[in-house]
């Protein structure tokens, strides 16, 4: 979500009407841009590692780019996300992988497309709604007192149903698209709240954990939930830990209460992820 400080300012202060238009020309000269960048660099590293003979490098930004038309994360994160995929079958960690918040399925089908190059036969469970982000809470509203502003109105843009990937999309990119095993992928639908405390034992152990849920009490709960699953030395992402102030409140209060002094690397984007003890 870029730019999420500058889009909180903007929206309690200028009109409805013209926050709404400056936001969707500001949305497309950047979307334009990011397409362009990730465009020149996915081709000049694909070029690279071609010329030096470098398949490890290779097979990742071939794998990389074969989901980038169904996913919202930006370059970064989604490297951050083959390295874990790929670190966790190198290290031979148990447990699966699993992605709360698969919107389109891109991330979710990255990570499962690593399992099947690596013939782990490593299982992917899919939470999600599939019906885009719940209603914000007042623990998102942004926060940073820089001057005086009216409360009413919360931290970001983004309304209940954004991030939308309805079950159907999901399901032919994992299936039709990419012909991924279904023996091997657990899709569950509906609201955190209710399908993971449900699902947590079926899960079992967990890879890599990631948590692109956006909110303060959907974050929590995704931690909640799932990180005790998560095996020693596994990674766990928070994909809006920098850019939602409410997800990382969350992080941050998750890792206080439980004491625990984890090395958090950041993605350059927002994101961050880390090394369970």
């Amino acid at each position: 979500m870029p730019f999420a400080t500058t889009q909180s300012i903007m929206k309690k202060w200028l009109p409805e009407g013209l926050f709404k238009a400056l936001y969707r020309l500001a949305s497309r000269v950047y979307g334009a841009w990011q397409k362009t960048a990730d465009a020149a660099y996915y081709a000049g590293a694909y070029v690279y590692y071609t010329l030096i003979l470098d398949r490890k490098n290779l097979r990742k930004i071939k794998t990389v780019r074969r989901i980038l038309p169904y996913t919202m994360v930006g370059r970064t994160g989604l490297l951050t996300t083959y390295d874990a995929a790929a670190g966790s079958e190198k290290a031979g960690l148990p447990g699966c992988f699993v992605e709360c918040g698969v919107a389109r399925g891109g991330s979710s089908a990255l990570m499962a497309l690593v399992a099947r190059d690596h013939r782990s036969g490593r299982k992917s469970w899919l939470f999600d709604s599939f019906e885009g982000l719940p209603e914000q809470t007042a623990e998102d509203e942004y926060q940073e007192p820089l001057v005086a502003m009216p409360q009413d109105k919360s931290a970001s843009v983004v309304a209940p149903g954004y991030c939308l990937g309805t079950f159907g999309e999901v399901e032919s990119l994992l299936f039709d698209t990419l012909g991924l095993d279904r023996d091997n992928l657990f899709m569950v639908k509906g609201w955190f709240d209710r399908t993971l405390p449900e699902h947590c034992n079926k899960v079992g152990d967990i890879a890599v954990l990631r948590i692109d849920a956006d909110w303060y009490e959907s974050t929590k709960c995704c931690l909640e939930n799932l990180y005790d699953n998560v095996v020693s030395g596994g990674r766990v992402i928070i994909d809006d830990y920098g850019s939602v102030p409410g997800c990382k409140k969350a992080t941050d209060e998750f890792l206080q209460k439980r004491g625990l002094k984890v090395s958090l690397q950041f993605d350059g984007r927002g994101g961050c992820s880390f090394a369970k003890p």
